[in-house]
């Protein structure tokens, strides 16, 4: 699959999406096109501001534009929108699609929910869900695709998993963000040794 991270601002709110298309090369790429164009058609076009609606529109575009018979093309991803308020506090909000943000507050990790159904053709199709995060200052964030957990190392050739992931990211998550990109990058190439990278990896961290 192919990862892409897209940020944009519009009517005094900031988005951020981090993105795992279907497909590889050409057509992972290409998938990737279309995703892109119809999250910032329907928010800076059709002035959609909801994230839940966001990812319903672009279902729909997607519907639209490559068919539906079967085909499973389409994306797992989160966005979130962060809207400042009057009293110099922060709104978040956000839809997910088949991967859940990763909370790290008062040094417990919580998993924040899901819609387990992809941004695209799949076994369930129903509308999003809008989430709101309850943070505090201090609070990190993460939001991840599947590939760091799907990696196969070790003395086994296993992969990874989601929860020693989660374990590394609760016991990193106080380091300067630039230490925990190393933290993450070294833990990782540690894992792999000489086998190969399985698919594309992409963590965000950010300090709310």
């Amino acid at each position: 699959m192919v990862i892409f991270i897209g940020q944009t601002e519009h009517n005094n709110k900031f988005y951020l999406a981090v993105c795992d298309s279907t497909g590889h090369g050409v057509p992972g790429a290409f998938m990737s096109l279309l995703n892109i164009g119809f999250l910032s058609e329907a928010i800076k076009e059709k002035n959609i501001s909801l994230p839940n609606e966001i990812f319903n529109y672009v279902r729909k575009r997607l519907t639209e534009s490559i068919g539906s018979d079967g085909q499973k093309d389409g994306m797992d991803a989160i966005l979130i929108c962060i809207e400042a308020l009057t009293d110099n506090t922060k709104k978040i909000t956000y839809a997910a699609a088949n991967n859940e943000p990763i909370l790290i507050k008062n040094n417990s990790i919580i998993k924040l929910a899901k819609d387990k159904m992809p941004v695209g053709q799949g076994e369930l199709i129903a509308d999003f869900t809008l989430h709101t995060i309850d943070y505090k200052t201090g609070d990190t964030l993460y939001l991840y695709t599947d590939g760091y957990a799907d990696q196969f190392g070790g003395p086994k050739g296993k992969k990874f998993k989601y929860k020693a992931l989660n374990d590394l990211l609760e016991s990193i998550h106080h380091l300067l963000m630039q230490e925990q990109h190393h933290q993450l990058n070294q833990t990782i190439a540690n894992w792999m040794g000489d086998l190969e990278q399985v698919d594309d990896i992409c963590i965000v961290g950010i300090r709310l």
